[in-house]
């Protein structure tokens, strides 16, 4: 290797990535990073020609990408297509139990009369 390919290599890395590092440091192609790094919300340096990314903004996004699933895990069940409150387990079971209630109360009324 020569002297300028390593003294290049040694001033590359401060911190900063370039495309292809970056992109396999947080898991997407490279591809994807290059179209989608300002929509994702990733900071990045344009040093001359060339993107970098601090590690510490790739981070960042791996963190709020973290907290998003956690969020999306903790999400209220929201009923399906052609549920509704009234028809649900929950209340047909009260339902019934109303109606047995309300039955054995018949029975004793005719008992005790």
């Amino acid at each position: 290797m020569s002297s300028v390919k390593k003294a290049d290599m040694a001033m590359q890395f401060r911190g900063l990535l370039r495309y292809p590092e970056a992109a396999a440091y947080i898991g997407l192609a490279e591809g994807t990073l290059r179209n989608q790094h300002e929509t994702l919300g990733i900071r990045s340096v344009k040093i001359g020609r060339a993107w970098c990314f601090p590690v510490a903004a790739l981070d960042d996004f791996i963190e709020r990408k973290l907290l998003e699933i956690e969020r999306n895990q903790f999400r209220k069940n929201r009923r399906g297509r052609g549920e509704s409150a009234v028809l649900s387990p929950d209340f047909s079971f009260w339902l019934v139990m109303t109606a047995l209630f309300l039955l054995a109360l018949v029975r004793l009324s005719f008992l005790t009369a």
